[in-house]
């Protein structure tokens, strides 16, 4: 047994509450090191010699090490624990003081208690649901009174001033389509009064654009789509802003002696746009001025504005821009304003890496996973295995709480990024992906255009405008039919997955929900692929039947219910 491998602490993802009385406790080794982990617990203040014991479950295993998982509940709500562990050869206590032959309740782990405010909650509605995300501009235009001067035809390709005329008006008359995904959320872009066409420079936080539809027509946007079992949220941009925002201009105006100085990051004075001598959008952007979100008058006036749309559009969520270099004061207070209000709002982060620091239950409630789309592309593309991509998939996982899993948004696209289809390289292999991501746990999101394959490199012509007479291709109307699938399955949502062995360009796996098994299986080879007849439900896809087998055709992709 590898000791040093051994890896345990009473916090954060290792132990954390998930009810009032009960705790999760993970322990994670050396991959194939340990048979069986068992976990012995008590009440902290129990001084008797008797301790109850559960044996743990291996939740995840990657290329390296494996992960045990198990609930232990004591009502007092104090416990101490620790661990026996059975390798192949060995068996081995491991407590707060090490490894200890024979341990007392003065070696355990504890976790003093569990208090209302450390456990973990999330929005039940939001679990594993599809998220459409769209650039309101690039959309659809449904009242052309409202448009900006010059806007440009939807065939013709966006440069970084491109208008289009979408607006509010446009995506209601749209909701239908959007229904037909299976998608449950909108995520729309930043919708503050900017100067740019994607508004992730706001000039002015209480004021909704007019070109959009302004306030009226936001708030009718957002009583449609809840008609129709449509969830909005909005993208929260906090890190940064305009220059032409008033704050910003007045300390441009009076420098040293302007109220909203310490606002900002000078870093030399007088501060000057032409120079650009202050902290800004990845020190890259001058027309976005960085916010010092560490400052208490800062944080106050940002979270108060989004507590004020919140309370004023009732809308159901917010996916924050640049999560990560915002301040954890500033994501503390937003927490605790907005889920007074509304404990069932969902908070999505934009972070590109670990964010565990942020996930832990009082910042943000998820993240998006752009880790699934590196490993899942990199499948795609042959460069690893199908179970180097589910190892990588469980390492993410590792990263975070349980109960977080099948909230992790994961997406193949934004508008961060080249269109997915520019990166596969083909049509085939690309709706495959889109498919597998559809099947797969956590939040899948679907950027505008992906469902028909619309095409794009790199910001702005990962932006164009949405071609609607794309979408009754035979390929779009293929992604609605496994969108539809997700979006009334709850082993879909809410089910957990279990890899099962399969050739290299092959996904195989299981989606395991109460009673529920469904098998995936997802065919990137060239060649057919032959498995065990399946006494399950073919719910979609083609095969070919024999005595003692199934043929799954060469890019193809299938799901049975096998029970």
């Amino acid at each position: 047994m590898e000791k040093s491998s051994i890896i345990h602490i009473p916090e954060n993802v290792f132990a954390y509450p998930i009810g009032k009385d009960t705790l999760n406790v993970r322990i994670k080794s050396k991959k194939g090191d340990l048979q069986s982990v068992k976990i012995f617990y008590k009440n902290l203040y129990d001084h008797t010699d008797v301790m109850a014991s559960k044996t743990m479950d291996l939740i995840l295993r990657d290329e390296q090490t494996d992960l045990f998982e198990t609930t232990i509940q004591i009502e007092e709500k104090h416990f101490k624990y620790y661990f026996q562990l059975t390798g192949k050869t060995q068996v081995l206590n491991y407590t707060a003081d090490g490894y200890i032959d024979f341990p007392t309740e003065t070696n355990c782990f504890y976790y003093p208690m569990i208090n209302p405010d450390e456990v973990l909650s999330l929005p039940k509605w939001a679990e594993g649901e599809i998220i459409y995300q769209l650039l309101v501009d690039r959309f659809n235009d449904g009242d052309s009174t409202n448009n900006p001067p010059n806007v440009k035809a939807v065939s013709e390709l966006p440069d970084r001033n491109t208008y289009y005329g979408g607006d509010f008006d446009g995506i209601i008359q749209k909701l239908d389509y959007i229904k037909s995904l299976g998608a449950k959320i909108i995520y729309l872009s930043p919708v503050f009064k900017s100067p740019s066409y994607h508004k992730y420079d706001i000039s002015d936080y209480y004021e909704i654009e007019a070109i959009y539809g302004g306030k009226i027509g936001l708030q009718n946007l957002v009583k449609k789509a809840h008609d129709m079992g449509i969830r909005i949220i909005l993208d929260g941009v906090f890190n940064h802003c305009s220059y032409q925002n008033p704050l910003f201009q007045d300390l441009l105006a009076n420098q040293q002696n302007s109220p909203y100085c310490n606002w900002f990051e000078p870093y030399s004075f007088p501060v000057s746009f032409e120079k650009g001598n202050y902290n800004n959008f990845a020190n890259l952007v001058p027309q976005m001025p960085r916010f010092n979100t560490a400052n208490p008058d800062v944080i106050e006036f940002l979270t108060e504005a989004a507590l004020f749309w919140t309370k004023e559009l009732g809308i159901d969520g917010w996916r924050l821009d640049v999560a990560d270099e915002v301040s954890s004061a500033f994501w503390h207070q937003f927490h605790n304003k907005l889920k007074l209000y509304n404990p069932e709002l969902l908070i999505i982060g934009e972070i590109w890496s670990f964010a565990g620091k942020w996930t832990l239950g009082d910042q943000l409630d998820t993240v998006t996973n752009y880790k699934f789309r590196k490993w899942l592309l990199d499948f795609v593309a042959k460069k690893i295995d199908s179970s180097t991509f589910f190892a990588k998939m469980a390492g993410i996982k590792m990263l975070y709480k349980t109960p977080i899993h099948n909230y992790l948004v994961n997406l193949i696209g934004s508008h961060d990024t080249e269109r997915a289809i520019r990166t596969i390289g083909n049509q085939k292999d690309f709706f495959l992906t889109m498919g597998t991501t559809l099947l797969l746990d956590g939040m899948p999101l679907i950027y505008y255009g992906d469902e028909y394959g619309m095409d794009g490199g790199k910001d702005p012509t990962n932006r164009r405008a949405m071609d609607w007479s794309q979408t009754k291709t035979t390929e779009a109307k293929w992604i609605r039919e496994i969108a539809l699938l997700r979006s009334n399955s709850d082993t879909l949502k809410k089910g957990s997955i279990q890899a099962l062995k399969s050739p290299a360009t092959i996904l195989d796996f299981l989606r395991i929900y109460e009673e529920e098994e469904l098998e995936i299986i997802v065919n990137f080879s060239e060649e057919p692929y032959k498995i065990n007849k399946k006494n399950g439900i073919l719910l979609i896809g083609d095969i070919t039947k024999s005595d003692e087998c199934i043929i799954v055709d060469a890019k193809s992709l299938v799901v049975f219910r096998l029970n």
